[in-house]
């Protein structure tokens, strides 16, 4: 383990030894994947599927038997710049100094590809010529069915999957599933976080992807084990917390994974050898100071009734009945109706989730410190 850095991380993947447990669904991702096995992964945003991903595809890295491919999608905006993405992840996989990789530079060729790189990154990005319409329904079919042809098995994680039904082409659910269903030796692993558009894509039987894949559901990793992954990171860095800290974390955050792993990054940050709860009680209200400038933007972006609404589900924090007439008039929020119209459009907005994968059904605010700002300001 690395020194002299902090050890809790809130953004991408820095290894396992940072990465909270998680055991279960990583044996089963990694059984579907071995297998060829295509597999809907679902978690509402900022829970860690994607660092789930990373940690599934990180002891394949560098196999020449498996290749595994990431790919987020939740910038395109149609199926050409999807297509761009697909042909950038490829292209980033299978570098042309590899044999494979020749191959399929000179296949993309035909596409008079452009190469660029992130100014800041140095990452190479690939942007292929499609002009007719023909090239773009057949473009991507040639990339996967170039690459089933290769003596490998590929997977392709293919993140925000959902984004295909802002696309302007309609038939692009249709065109994928066609693609798809013909290889052998390439699987995928579709991610999302909006539940009713995932649901709308996998589970319904007027879709071309109905029944198409294993669904898994990632919830929230259980308290005990987030507190002993706490605990264990202070610890190993000679440096002390105790269980009434650890308690407040979990229930501060709710175990929410960037928001609990951001507390812990910040606390972590302050280079004390101990921590009392006085110190977890300022981090928690410097966090809120910090981002006071954005929840003021929440608050100018949404009409009063909604706000009005969304302060009312924070204070709840797991609403399962809003238009109960007990929730409407304790919080004077009008008409059922109003209630109705305002739940639409602050889910939309996705200022607030409904998680329908448990036995009760409820909704809550999607972002855990603006829950809590509107419940310290009230």
């Amino acid at each position: 383990m690395e020194k002299d850095f902090n050890p809790f991380v809130s953004t991408g993947y820095r290894g396992p030894d940072y990465f909270c447990n998680r055991k279960n669904e990583a044996k089963q991702l990694t059984g579907f994947m071995l297998n060829g096995i295509n597999v809907t992964l679902f978690a509402i945003r900022r829970l860690g599927k994607t660092g789930l991903i990373q940690h599934v595809f990180e002891p394949y890295k560098n196999s020449n038997k498996l290749a595994c491919i990431y790919v987020d999608i939740f910038a395109t905006k149609n199926l050409s710049d999807f297509t761009n993405q697909l042909a950038t992840a490829v292209y980033n996989r299978f570098p042309p100094q590899k044999t494979i990789g020749k191959k399929i530079m000179e296949r993309f060729q035909l596409f008079r590809p452009v190469i660029t790189f992130d100014e800041l990154t140095g990452a190479p990005s690939l942007s292929l010529t499609i002009e007719t319409k023909a090239q773009k329904e057949n473009t991507i079919g040639q990339i996967f069915n170039f690459l089933d042809q290769q003596n490998v098995k590929v997977v392709f994680a293919i993140d925000e999957f959902q984004q295909i039904l802002e696309y302007p082409e309609t038939n692009t659910e249709a065109l994928l599933r066609t693609c798809i269903q013909r290889l052998k030796n390439i699987s995928f692993i579709f991610c999302g976080s909006n539940q009713r558009m995932m649901h709308e894509i996998f589970n319904s039987s007027k879709r071309p992807f109905f029944a198409s894949c294993t669904n898994l559901n990632l919830g929230f990793i259980k308290r005990e084990d987030y507190k002993k992954f706490i605990e264990q990171h202070f610890a190993r860095n000679k440096r002390k917390i105790d269980e009434e800290s650890l308690d407040f974390i979990c229930d501060w955050t709710k175990l929410h994974t960037f928001y609990t792993q951001y507390f812990c990054f910040t606390l972590f940050a302050q280079n004390k050898k101990q921590y009392t709860l006085h110190d977890v009680h300022e981090t928690a209200l410097s966090i809120l100071e910090l981002n006071e400038h954005t929840f003021f933007q929440y608050r100018n972006l949404l009409t009063e009734a909604q706000w009005n609404l969304l302060c009312a589900i924070a204070k709840e924090e797991q609403l399962f009945q809003p238009q109960s007439k007990k929730f409407i008039s304790n919080n004077h929020l009008g008409t059922p109706a109003l209630v109705k119209r305002g739940m639409e459009a602050l889910l939309k907005k996705e200022i607030i989730f409904f998680d329908s994968s448990v036995e009760k059904s409820y909704y809550e605010v999607y972002d855990k410190y603006l829950m809590r700002w509107i419940q310290h300001q009230r």
